[in-house]
């Protein structure tokens, strides 16, 4: 959406759309979009699948990822070991406040792996100095209970609005859980995660001064199928060996009894890649003290995709993931 690019990179992306053509419609970007990652990666698989896209996506820079939510020093050892196997060491990895949480964190074990043990830097501090070094370019891209973001706005709100976006996932508007945790549609709204953890939280992030974009339910719950699963796990690359552990830890621990993950997570990823695989709706959010999200006719105060065919997720996932091998030349 042109709200969230400011004027000077105009001319940018459209001497990158001209490359795009000339090149047959590759989607890489001549300049790619800087994001901040902020994850309660661990306890849900969606977060470890949505940070490897980010990673392995052309179109992102992804110049750190904060830490949020629970055992936040768990979770960094998760995200440097995830970015060791992927040969990412350049990115920064922030800590953020840990707090309590009844979620197992089943990836644990895994993370205990990582190499690199020592003490993290503060992830709000780190993000108000990105922030302000950078104002207007800088995109966050939150998958956890924004603890963390209301934190950065509660000790220095303009350094906050000098983000570019912020792209969420979280809500939940007319769809609710799948049954089951299945592929059962549930037409009844659901107090979803990251908001019923904080929705203090969402408050503080729809008053501020950062245009938002939610991902709620409605749009999220995309199966990754035991077909695609299988094609990324016998790819065989230091990233989908990573995947496959850390997919067979939560399948055995995850408190739901699930075999076949969802990927909320991924959604705001892939849409901050490329905006035009969800049409956004402007709406006027609110949220209440257990976590549901509604709709009313106020000033609106949030862009919400509520729509996403599951293509549009998966195939970059598999495609960036785990791509086919290039036939030989001739």
């Amino acid at each position: 959406m042109n709200r969230y690019r400011p004027p000077r990179i105009f001319l940018g992306l459209l001497i990158a759309a001209f490359g795009m053509l000339a090149s047959g419609g590759s989607t890489a970007r001549a300049t790619p979009i800087p994001v901040i990652i902020d994850t309660d990666i661990g306890d849900d698989i969606d977060d470890a699948f949505a940070v490897a896209l980010a990673l392995q996506d052309p179109r992102l820079q992804v110049i750190g990822i904060t830490a949020a939510w629970g055992d936040t020093t768990t979770r960094v050892l998760l995200i440097r070991r995830l970015l060791a196997s992927m040969g990412r060491t350049d990115v920064i990895v922030a800590q953020g406040p840990s707090t309590a949480n009844k979620t197992p964190l089943t990836q644990a074990r895994w993370a205990m792996g990582a190499k690199d043990q020592s003490p993290a830097p503060d992830a709000v501090e780190y993000i108000r100095t990105q922030a302000s070094e950078r104002p207007g370019e800088i995109t966050l891209i939150a998958l956890a209970p924004l603890t963390n973001l209301e934190a950065l706005i509660k000790a220095d709100p303009v350094a906050y609005s000098k983000l570019r976006a912020v792209a969420l996932m979280g809500g939940s508007i007319a769809a609710g859980y799948n049954n089951g945790g299945g592929s059962i549609p549930n037409p009844k709204p659901s107090a979803e995660y990251n908001i019923a953890m904080a929705p203090q939280a969402l408050r503080a992030v729809l008053a501020a001064r950062v245009p938002v974009t939610m991902f709620p339910l409605d749009s999220t719950q995309i199966k990754l199928d035991e077909v695609r699963r299988d094609r990324m796990f016998a790819h065989g690359s230091p990233t989908t060996d990573a995947m496959a552990l850390l997919y067979h830890q939560w399948r055995l621990l995850n408190a739901w009894g699930q075999l076949t993950p969802t990927l909320f997570d991924s959604a705001p990823v892939a849409w901050v890649a490329d905006p035009k695989i969800c049409s956004t709706i402007m709406r006027h959010v609110t949220v209440d003290n257990r976590g549901f999200t509604n709709v009313d006719d106020g000033k609106p105060n949030a862009a919400l995709c509520l729509e996403m065919a599951p293509e549009k997720i998966l195939t970059p996932t598999i495609d960036l993931l785990a791509p086919e091998p290039k036939a030989p030349l001739p």
